[in-house]
């Protein structure tokens, strides 16, 4: 009911609802207060009220709630900004199958931050997320193998996770994929899958792929 109400959007009503099944102890009721309560809807604002509901969630394992608490954790929002916890609580998540916290851990593990640094476990926690389609971990698992960090440097992989991501729009992924094309990495080299790519990039607001368009344009190289 409480759902249902949400969905037809009666916030006020949905909050609620939700608030009582939290009380009783249901931990998808209170993720979704803390959702409400961070953002606002069908309640006044409260980020550290947010923050509590969220961890009662959290200490039941639901994942929604330990991937917010990681956010809160990592950003400061509602808590003293704490990487070491941001990670605990990202790693909780991811374990319990929430993609984007598998992308979260890939990224602490890689900047070492919260963490030790390694480059290895970063780059399977990215192949994991980008198994399950995360798109921002697929172009991240591109560049991890064209660079050859955590993993052996392979070419012929990192265009087919570029390709995965550039498929489904990511811009960034468009001028990767574009620039082993445009060097013949991995691939036959093709100037024109090169601009191909370069140029859907730069329409999905890539800067540096529209620095090149237009470079291109004023040089007399290439026409939209």
């Amino acid at each position: 009911m409480a759902a249902d109400l949400y969905q037809k959007g009666d916030k006020i009503s949905a909050f609620n609802a939700f608030l009582e099944l939290a009380i009783d102890g249901d931990a998808d009721a209170q993720a979704m207060v803390g959702f409400m309560l961070e953002n606002g809807e069908g309640c006044e604002q409260n980020i550290e009220e947010a923050f509590g509901w969220y961890q009662k969630a959290a200490d039941q394992g639901q994942h929604v709630a330990l991937f917010n608490l990681g956010q809160m954790y990592k950003t400061g929002k509602g808590c003293p900004q704490n990487e070491a916890a941001a990670f605990g609580a990202f790693m909780k998540a991811a374990r319990a199958g929430n993609v984007h916290a598998m992308f979260e851990v890939a990224q602490m593990m890689e900047a070492g931050a919260g963490t030790p640094k390694s480059p290895e476990r970063a780059a399977n926690w990215y192949e994991t997320a980008a198994q399950y389609g995360h798109v921002e971990a697929q172009n991240c698992l591109g560049a991890i193998y064209q660079e050859g960090q955590g993993v052996e440097q392979n070419y012929e992989k990192a265009r087919e996770w570029y390709e995965k991501a550039a498929e489904q729009g990511h811009p960034r992924a468009m001028y990767n994929l574009g620039m082993l094309y445009d060097k013949g990495w991995g691939v036959e080299r093709d100037s024109e899958k090169a601009l191909e790519w370069c140029r859907k990039a730069a329409h999905a607001g890539h800067e540096k792929a529209q620095s090149i368009i237009r470079r291109l344009q004023e040089e007399g190289k290439i026409v939209f």
